[in-house]
């Protein structure tokens, strides 16, 4: 093998822009051939492609950072059990370990390792959020992992092109919708499959002999981007709280504790203060406690940033274990969402001490909402279905919060087409919901709300994730906060927190998720921007009365101090 001498700027990204798009090619894959409604329509997955060491070099343009930050560790993991020496052309790796992935049992990734020239190239990976790993369907009141799912370790799912059918048949006995389960398993080799085509292309095309020199090239770049974004923070120190409405045995809040330090393009975060972890299915291992802790630095600083290993180096993590943000096994973590996306929270408090026009306002859209529904439908066949909607941004200091999306999972709200054909349910209606983002001179972000009325002829075992129930999201700078969520089925008491219940026929049950906290005064908001969100129906005439101070006509004209616009 010859020594590869590194690449001219312009090959080099010309050599990046390709290995993104093959990367885009597995995501296509992936959507168009998976058999589950939270892959295909919701796209809670992440791809990636690996060179021959377990570098990263991309990752698709449609990831969730929980997912795609993961995949680091379990390749790491993959080749310590399989040494590259040991791994034949046809090999498929398996892995869900929660603590060697992305938290959760049903986060199932799939590696395929990429031969050229008769030796391991790479990887082409893929994680995907399945519709069931087995365990107590929805186990929000989980005490430990065991019962969250079956774990696979690192196995061999097809050793040397041949499938391994002891591993699938203990897969299918242990899940429930095997024929999706199984079916997304198969999308993801395929998916798998058009990487590993994609990359020997790649080096057909442009006489690579090996990867690792790329590897090195492209995340040096990627790395000295990120830390060029990251010297607009100014040097200097920052510490931030967050206190979840979750609280643990002995009725205390679960709190996010960090201290930023900011360096010359180089941020160390010390998450020493944060809470025990706790026997609740909220913890968050430091797989994902990292994922998001430098997604906010990206989002915020450099969005268009290439993904690849370069973007985890500038940011420096000491998590304590032990605690809900790097627990010991086997602590419960099924719904970590709930208490993960808040790391994204305790981080904007503390860039706003240091650089308050980067820092987004508290959202509406942590934590993660996910409805599971599952039964025996009216053809006498099991069916289990997701449902995700979600609440609304918090404000910046210069524009308003989106509305209803999904921040910081980058997931895709549920088609409601979709969610009715595969399950026994009704959607009454999904609309935005009036006056829930917090008001500001920049107005958070809507919650939306959707009502559903459960059709099936059998009852219907439910499990409602969802938070922000009785704390709302803040606002900043005199701001008003967003509404709070609400969880409720008939019309019993609504839920205070994430739980488990059944719905008869004719039973309805409502979501509302919450709105986005405000930046600024009120009573600063330019009044055409009230006048549009009256007419928009974003707010009601009451509500820009009582928060905005302004008088509105009849004819919908807004007045402030006798001006109308």
């Amino acid at each position: 093998m010859r020594e590869e001498t590194p690449l001219d700027p312009i090959r080099l990204q010309v050599i990046w822009s390709r290995l993104a798009s093959v990367a885009d090619e597995i995501a296509t894959t992936l959507e168009r051939t998976a058999f589950s409604l939270i892959v295909r329509d919701n796209q809670d997955y992440a791809c990636a492609l690996y060179d021959a060491d377990g570098t990263m070099l991309a990752q698709s343009n449609q990831c969730t950072p929980g997912q795609a930050g993961s995949t680091p560790t379990v390749i790491r993991e993959m080749l310590a059990t399989y040494p590259a020496e040991t791994l034949e052309d046809g090999d498929i790796l398996i892995c869900n370990d929660p603590w060697v992935g992305a938290g959760h049992a049903p986060d199932v990734f799939v590696a395929t390792p990429i031969f050229y020239l008769g030796r391991l190239a790479g990887f082409a990976c893929t994680c995907a959020h399945h519709a069931d790993m087995g365990g107590r369907l929805g186990a929000t009141d989980a005490r430990d992992v065991y019962e969250e799912g079956v774990i696979i370790p690192v196995s061999k799912l097809w050793r040397a092109g041949v499938r391994n059918d002891e591993l699938y048949r203990l897969l299918a006995r242990n899940v429930r919708m095997s024929e999706k389960v199984l079916g997304d398993i198969s999308a993801q080799i395929a998916a798998n499959r058009v990487g590993a085509k994609g990359i020997v292309g790649l080096m057909q095309d442009f006489d690579l002999d090996q990867l690792e020199t790329l590897a090195q090239q492209i995340t040096d770049a990627t790395e000295a981007m990120f830390r060029k974004a990251l010297s607009r923070l100014p040097v200097g120190e920052a510490h931030s709280e967050v206190f979840h409405e979750i609280t643990n045995e002995n009725g205390e809040r679960l709190k996010i504790s960090v201290k930023l330090t900011v360096q010359e393009g180089e941020v160390h975060l010390d998450f020493t203060g944060t809470s025990p972890q706790v026997a609740m299915p909220i913890n968050a291992v430091f797989n994902i406690t990292r994922a998001y802790a430098v997604f906010p630095f990206i989002a915020t600083l450099c969005p268009d940033l290439p993904m690849n290993a370069g973007a985890f180096r500038p940011v420096k993590l000491f998590v304590p274990e032990g605690t809900v943000l790097n627990p010991t096994f086997p602590a419960p973590g099924m719904y970590r969402s709930l208490l993960s996306y808040f790391t994204v929270e305790a981080l904007m408090g503390a860039i706003y001490k240091v650089a308050p026009d980067l820092a987004m306002a508290p959202s509406g859209t942590y934590p993660l909402w996910t409805e599971k529904f599952a039964g025996v439908g009216p053809d006498g066949r099991e069916f289990l279905s997701h449902y995700n909607a979600q609440g609304g941004q918090g404000a910046f200091r210069d524009r308003d919060g989106n509305s209803a999306v999904v921040f910081p999972g980058n997931i895709a709200t549920t088609s409601v087409e979709l969610f009715e054909l595969e399950a026994p349910f009704r959607v009454i209606s999904r609309e935005l919901r009036p006056d829930t983002g917090g008001a500001g001179k920049f107005r958070g972000g809507l919650g939306q709300e959707t009502v559903m009325q459960c059709l099936n002829d059998t009852p219907v075992q439910v499990a409602f994730s969802g938070g922000r129930l009785v704390e709302p999201a803040m606002g900043r700078e005199t701001a008003l906060s967003g509404t709070q969520g609400v969880i409720q089925i008939r019309d019993d008491a609504p839920f205070t927190r994430s739980g488990r219940g059944v719905m008869e026929k004719g039973d309805i049950c409502r979501f509302a998720q919450p709105g986005g906290g405000g930046f600024g005064n009120p009573a600063e908001r330019d009044c055409a921007l009230i006048a549009r969100d009256l007419q928009l129906g974003y707010v009601t005439a009451e509500a820009a009365t009582q928060y905005y101070g302004v008088c509105v006509a009849d004819d919908g004209s807004v007045y402030r101090d006798g001006s109308a616009v």
